[in-house]
């Protein structure tokens, strides 16, 4: 019994299902105890076993505390309460006094305060009863004084240019004096940066991943909620916004599955449940009331966000003192940015937008629905993406992903073949071995045996659910050439990879990771396939080698990668199919099978047409 309430007091919701607006809020609350008692807060801020990020450490200090007003500020707004606001205060005057031992510094160019800035507009223009009113002169002059600093340091040229614009919409809100040409300007490039079809990216070199809903859809839907008449944020801007946010809401459809489980994929993902702020963002801007050609109505807006937020709150992703930890399904270092700290987490916290909508909102008086009806297969092209739905629910994604590279494990964020709502993925965990290279979903290649590369950029890159599918031309030596072609089929996905090489290589490639457990695995391996079962989840691949390439013999194996590596289990199998190549041409064409109910059934049967 008390072995079992301590796990359940590390799952995210404690054990809690909610659905109702009330129960919501005290999931809420119940994630801000920890700040609540002073004693507690202290501890959590003094920390010294804390793990480091690029930025000094009174920055994250400073990150924590504005994080968890993207929850507490949509909480005051819509009537709920919290008693840790005087701390809070007290956090946010100490931070913004340059005479406080506690200061958290000027803003330079490219920094984390900056980004932090966004959530103090945001709550100043949200909740001034819990944030300003109670100030006096002083702190409120060090406040605005602080944010407008913020607002004038050079911003990275992506979605940290709508940074300034929320701290100029907090700044209005309160009567504070800002200089509405830097919230235009930033609008004005920020609209360079859309591709058509609802999707922005993240800056002007093509950049697709969840900084589109989770940063600047969210921003730019904020905005035309709350912006005053006057503001550079006018009528037609606010227009512009909803519908590109309502055309990118009918492909984000297709990220979710059916149990509110997100496509995890791109960098920053220990921000968890901020992949379903977007759907509160929605919500928040009235978005559905634009009629029949809403991506969502109300009913269905509101049981893909409650969804989402029930999937994560059953994942065990809290730290013993009750706050949230680095990682994804489970705490993890290895996953993590290097700018993530002790309250990077709690940007997850934008999920609860919708607490600021009163209780007679539709959002909140309409009954869940499940998810739009949606084609079973779904070309992105603008972001590199084929997405398919399953029996199950769940959605498979092949890729051929832009950009990202630069992040850390960013060859596994953004260059994996496949990604999954049921399966996840792995990063690499060291520099040798096969077991560390996080080669699930991926082609590996080694030309000692020891060191493996995988895909990284692609020289080139399309989707379509017709013809080619997904295909990518990517280089991992300057002498090796590979063309990637991927399709579903049957229930399958297909890949076949045109290699040219003028070195020897050795070859490994994975199929998706299962959960690893000693007395229920079983898994299978021997010439040509590989299989691994687990519970609800079944991943295999076949070698579909034919005529044209009979000199590449490839063997199954089911290997064990280190632990912690993946995103959702600590512990996998990785069924995987390993080969050899002399310099020359080769063609290696590979059908890939998961199954998200446990059924290998199926395994048997590859398919014979493409």
């Amino acid at each position: 019994m008390a072995e079992q309430a301590a796990a359940t007091s590390r799952l995210l919701f404690r054990g809690a299902t909610p659905h109702t607006r009330a129960e919501f809020q005290d999931v809420l609350r119940g994630l801000c105890a920890p700040f609540a008692d002073e004693a507690q807060f202290a501890r959590v801020l003094d920390g010294v076993a804390q793990p480091s990020a690029v930025y000094a450490p009174r920055v994250a200090r400073l990150e924590l505390v504005s994080r968890l007003l993207w929850g507490l500020a949509p909480l005051a707004a819509g009537g709920g309460e919290y008693e840790g606001w005087p701390l809070i205060r007290r956090e946010i005057t100490a931070g913004t006094d340059p005479a406080d031992p506690l200061y958290w510094g000027e803003p330079v160019e490219r920094d984390q305060r900056i980004v932090e800035s966004a959530a103090l507009g945001f709550a100043l223009a949200l909740a001034p009863d819990r944030l300003w009113d109670p100030l006096d002169p002083t702190e409120r002059k060090n406040l605005a004084d602080w944010l407008r600093a913020c607002a004038t340091a050079k911003a990275v040229d992506n979605n940290w240019l709508l940074f300034a614009t929320l701290v100029d919409l907090g700044l209005r809100a309160v009567g504070e004096d800002s200089d509405e040409r830097i919230s235009a300007a930033a609008f004005a490039r920020v609209d360079e940066f859309y591709r058509g079809d609802g999707w922005y990216s993240d800056g002007p070199d093509d950049a697709f991943d969840y900084y589109g809903p989770w940063a600047i859809h969210f921003y730019t839907l904020l905005h035309a909620r709350l912006a005053k008449p006057g503001s550079p944020f006018g009528p037609e801007r606010r227009a512009s916004v909803t519908a590109r946010a309502n055309e990118f809401g009918k492909r984000f459809a297709h990220w979710l599955a059916e149990d509110g489980s997100a496509l995890a994929f791109g960098r920053s993902l220990t921000y968890r449940f901020a992949q379903g702020s977007f759907l509160g963002a929605l919500a928040f801007a009235d978005v559905p009331a634009v009629g029949d050609t809403a991506a969502f109505d109300w009913g269905r807006l509101r049981g893909a966000w409650a969804r989402h937020l029930r999937w994560w709150g059953s994942r065990p992703v809290l730290n013993g003192d009750g706050t949230l930890s680095i990682g994804y399904g489970y705490p993890s270092l290895l996953m993590s940015e290097s700018y993530n700290a002790i309250g990077s987490p709690y940007w997850a916290f934008k999920a609860f937008l919708p607490l600021a909508l009163p209780a007679d909102h539709p959002f909140w008086t309409t009954p869940e629905q499940p998810l739009p009806p949606r084609a079973a297969i779904e070309p992105q092209p603008t972001a590199g993406l084929l997405l398919a739905h399953d029996h199950a629910g769940h959605v498979t994604a092949l890729a051929a992903l832009p950009g990202g590279r630069w992040a850390r494990h960013g060859e596994a964020k953004y260059g994996k073949l496949a990604y999954s709502t049921a399966f996840g993925f792995s990063v690499s965990t060291r520099a040798v071995a096969l077991e560390g290279a996080g080669v699930d979903s991926m082609l590996g290649l080694s030309d000692d045996g020891v060191h493996w590369r995988v895909r990284g950029e692609n020289l080139a890159w399309s989707a379509d659910a017709d013809g080619p599918g997904v295909l990518a031309r990517w280089q991992p030596w300057p002498d090796v050439e590979i063309e990637t072609r991927m399709v579903f089929a049957d229930g399958w996905h297909i890949r076949t990879h045109r290699v040219a090489t003028a070195r020897a290589l050795q070859t490994a490639e994975g199929a998706f990771c299962v959960p690893y457990d000693e007395a229920t695995s079983r898994y299978e391996a021997g010439e040509a396939a590989a299989l691994a079962v687990t519970g609800a989840r079944a991943s295999g691949l076949r070698d579909l080698r034919g005529p044209h390439d009979l000199g590449v013999r490839r063997v199954g194996e089911v290997l064990r990668p280190d632990p912690n590596g993946h995103l959702l289990w600590p512990r996998t199998l990785l069924p995987v199919l390993r080969g050899e190549l002399e310099p020359g041409e080769h063609v290696l064409t590979t059908a890939v099978y998961a199954d998200a109910t446990g059924d290998a059934t199926g395994f048997t049967h590859p398919p014979t047409t493409w």
